[in-house]
C-alpha cells in the first residue's frame, strides 16, 4: 500500500521551537498557507514528512498518526499552497512619486537619521516635483491603473517648502488620472496650513512619540521647547475632522515608556492605525546597531504594547514583523517608487536624503537634469542584486516571507559582503514574529490562521 495521499503541489513548513526550556513543544507554520499551530516533536516529524514527501508511508501510518492526519486534515494542513509572489519586477516604471520637499525642520529629534535642519537649506523645486508626476502620471496611465500616487516626504519637514508643496498639489490635480496624495509630517502646521491640508490632501502619516513627557523629550523644537502641546492640538483637530491619519511613534530606551506612549493614544486620540520603529543608540544623522540586550527589551515592550492596543481595536505594526504578510520585497521603494530630492536626486529610500549617509553612494540611481528624469538602471540592478542576494540567505528563517529580507538601510553594514552581515535586529525579528505566532495560536482556539485582510502582495511601505 502507497499510505494515506492526497494531492500536493507544494508546502512551505517551519517547524519553530517555542522556547529554550520547551523541547518538546513546536510552532508548525506553513507561511504561504497563512496557518500555524503547537505540536510535539512526533506532531512536527508528521508535518515535515508531510512536506517533504506529500505522503504517509505504512511505517508512518499507525493509529496514532492517523489521528494526527485527521487533525490535519480537519484543520487544512494538508491543502496546497497558494502560488508565492514572484520577484519585483525589475523594469522600472514607477506609479508613485516620493518628494522629499526640504532639508530643513523646525524641530531637532534625538534620533533624526538625516539632521534635519543642520544643513545648508536645499529645496525641491517646483520643476523637479512637475516632472515627477508627469512621469508616475504617465506609467500609471500606459499600465491601466486607476490613479497614480504622491507622497510629501522626509529628509526635513515638507511644510517648510510650502508654496512648492502646494503648487504640485494642485499640478497633480489637474492631471487626466486621479492623484493619491498623502503626507507624512510632523504636525508642527499653522490653522492655514491645517485646513489647506484638510480640503486638498488624502492622508497623513504623523510622527508623535507616544505621552507628552516622552514626545517632548524626543521631539523637541530648536530651541529646546517641547512640541507635544502644539502636535496635541494638530490631533485633535485631526479626530475632530475625520481626516484619514495614521500615527509614526519611534520607540526608544526606557522601553516600558513606549508601552505608555500607545496607551495614551489608545485613550486619547480616534488614530486607528499606529506604527512604531525602534532607535537604538540613539544619535542624529544615523541608525544605531542595537545589542542584544536592548532588542529583548524592545521585544518586551513591543508586545506589551500590541496588547494595549488590541485592546482599545487599534491596529500596532513594525515593520519586521509582519505576520501574515507575503511578500518578495521588504518595502515597494526601490522598485515602484520615483524618489526624488533638493537638488534633483534620485534615490532608492526615502531615507537617504543627504550624501553623508554611509549607504547613499548605493542608493543613487539616478538625476533630474537638463529637463529631464535620467535613470542611471546599472545603479539600480546592483542595489536590488545585493538586496535580492540577502533574501536568498533568508531561505531557512521563518520570517522569509513576512520580513522579506528588512530595510537594506537598516540592515546593511560596511566592509566586504556588508549587505549579507546579521545582527540583532534579526534575533528582534524572529523573536517578535515568534510571540505573535504564539499569541495568535492561544487565540485561534489552537490554530492560527492569516487574517482575511491580510493578502499576498509584491511589498509594502514600510
Amino acid at each position: 500500500m502507497s499510505g494515506t495521499s492526497w494531492d500536493r503541489q507544494t508546502m512551505e513548513l517551519y517547524v519553530i521551537p517555542v522556547g529554550e526550556d520547551e523541547t518538546d513543544k513546536f510552532i508548525i507554520y506553513r507561511p504561504l498557507l497563512g496557518l500555524a499551530f503547537v505540536g510535539n516533536r512526533a506532531m512536527a516529524g508528521l508535518a515535515q514528512h508531510i512536506a517533504r514527501r506529500g505522503e504517509a508511508e505504512d511505517g508512518v501510518a499507525n493509529g496514532r498518526s492517523l489521528t494526527a492526519l485527521s487533525f490535519l486534515r480537519q484543520i487544512g494542513f494538508l491543502e496546497a499552497d497558494p502560488p508565492a509572489p514572484g520577484a519585483p519586477d525589475s523594469t522600472f516604471a514607477p506609479t508613485m512619486a516620493v518628494l522629499l520637499m526640504t532639508n530643513q525642520c523646525q524641530l531637532r529629534c534625538t534620533y533624526c537619521y538625516a539632521a534635519a535642519g543642520e544643513w545648508p537649506q536645499a529645496e525641491l523645486t517646483s520643476e523637479q516635483g512637475f516632472a515627477a508626476i508627469d512621469a508616475v502620471c504617465e506609467n500609471a496611465r500606459r499600465l491601466g491603473h486607476r490613479q497614480f500616487e504622491i507622497s510629501f516626504h522626509g529628509g526635513g519637514e515638507p511644510t517648510l517648502a510650502w508654496s512648492v508643496l502646494q503648487q504640485c498639489v494642485v499640478y497633480a490635480r489637474q492631471k487626466p488620472i486621479p492623484a493619491r496624495i498623502t503626507l507624512t509630517s510632523n504636525g508642527v502646521w499653522s490653522a492655514r496650513q491645517c485646513q489647506w491640508i484638510f480640503q486638498h490632501l488624502d492622508g497623513l502619516t504623523l510622527s508623535w512619540d507616544g505621552t507628552p513627557q516622552t514626545q517632548d523629550r524626543q521631539r523637541p523644537f530648536a530651541s529646546g521647547r517641547g512640541s507635544a502641546d502644539m502636535v496635541r492640538h494638530l490631533i485633535t483637530e485631526l479626530d475632530r475632522a475625520h481626516f484619514p491619519y495614521g500615527i509614526r511613534l519611534t520607540a526608544t530606551a526606557p522601553w516600558p515608556a513606549f508601552v505608555d506612549g500607545v496607551r495614551f493614544i489608545c485613550e486619547q486620540t480616534n488614530c486607528q492605525s499606529l506604527q512604531v520603529e525602534p532607535a537604538f543608540n540613539t544619535a542624529r544623522g544615523g541608525h544605531g546597531r542595537p545589542e542584544a540586550t536592548d532588542c529583548q527589551a524592545f521585544v518586551d515592550a513591543f508586545m506589551a504594547a500590541l496588547d494595549v492596543a488590541q485592546q482599545h481595536g487599534r491596529r500596532l505594526m513594525y515593520s519586521g514583523a509582519r505576520l501574515g504578510l507575503v511578500t518578495s520585497s521588504f518595502c515597494t521603494a526601490p522598485y515602484n517608487a520615483l524618489i526624488i530630492g533638493p537638488g534633483g536626486a534620485l534615490v532608492s529610500c526615502y531615507e537617504v536624503t543627504a550624501v553623508t549617509h554611509p549607504l547613499a553612494s548605493l542608493s543613487a540611481i539616478g538625476r533630474y537634469a537638463g529637463d529631464e528624469i535620467h535613470i542611471h538602471e546599472p545603479a539600480r540592478q546592483q542595489l536590488h542584486s545585493l538586496i535580492a542576494a540577502r533574501r536568498h540567505t533568508c531561505q531557512d528563517c521563518f520570517c522569509y516571507w513576512s520580513c522579506a529580507g528588512d530595510c537594506y538601510t537598516r540592515v546593511f553594514q560596511s566592509g566586504p559582503n556588508g549587505h549579507l552581515k546579521r545582527g540583532a535586529r534579526c534575533d528582534m525579528n524572529q523573536a517578535i514574529t515568534r510571540r505573535m505566532l504564539l499569541n495568535g495560536i492561544a487565540g485561534g482556539g489552537g490554530v492560527w490562521r492569516r487574517p482575511a485582510a491580510i493578502a499576498h502582495q509584491n511589498g509594502e511601505h514600510a
